[in-house]
């Protein structure tokens, strides 16, 4: 006895919908999910694509601008610093070691002309924020911009804390995954890590001493 027609029609629309169902859950798949934000934290992925179309416009300017009071700080010490010594002072001490008659062995000769190769020619005529824009060169590109278009995108959130006049951006793919921000003056900026403002905040107090 074949089947009613009913029951084959019935057993087909249970099929076609387990098929509607399976393209739908894969289209969902393959959607990157974005999270819902709040008012400070849509304020935040503001200033963070601001960066990205600062990066893709290498407006170092504007980038600089961006960075907080501390990250400029930051800079400036790796540039300016005498103990550790900072860019500056490496430079110089590594050019004297190549002067005629300075004592450095062939060896020590190879090895210095690499490192100064890896560092500014004369950092002695930048600023800091001339120095920033030195190290910033090699990912104003392209690729660079894209690369920081697609990790500050909206579906790579995970979440953004906020404390007070501090947010942490945290992602879901990237090498650190992880960004700082501080609320300065009512603008939100990119600010060091952690370990880094504790760094700093360490070094101001042995100065006061």
């Amino acid at each position: 006895m074949n089947p009613p027609v009913s029951s084959i029609r019935n057993a087909a629309s249970r099929i076609l919908n387990l098929a509607l169902l399976l393209v739908l859950s894969l289209l969902l798949a393959a959607c990157p999910q974005q999270i819902e934000l709040n008012p400070d934290q849509e304020a935040v992925h503001k200033a963070m694509q601001e960066w990205a179309n600062s990066v893709m416009k290498k407006d170092t300017d504007a980038l600089w601008d961006r960075l907080s009071p501390d990250a400029q700080d930051w800079y400036r010490r790796e540039l300016e610093g005498t103990s550790p010594p900072g860019v500056r002072a490496t430079v110089k001490m590594n050019k004297a070691a190549l002067e005629p008659g300075a004592r450095t062995s062939e060896e020590d000769r190879q090895r210095i002309i690499t490192l100064l190769a890896t560092l500014p020619p004369d950092p002695d005529k930048m600023t800091a924020k001339d120095y920033y824009a030195w190290r910033l060169k090699p990912e104003l590109t392209p690729e660079g911009s894209e690369r920081t278009h697609r990790l500050f995108s909206k579906s790579n959130l995970k979440d953004i804390e906020i404390e007070g006049d501090r947010a942490t951006v945290i992602l879901k793919s990237g090498d650190p995954d992880r960004y700082s921000w501080v609320r300065h003056s009512g603008v939100w900026k990119f600010d060091v890590k952690p370990s880094i403002l504790r760094a700093l905040e360490d070094a101001r107090k042995r100065e006061k001493k």
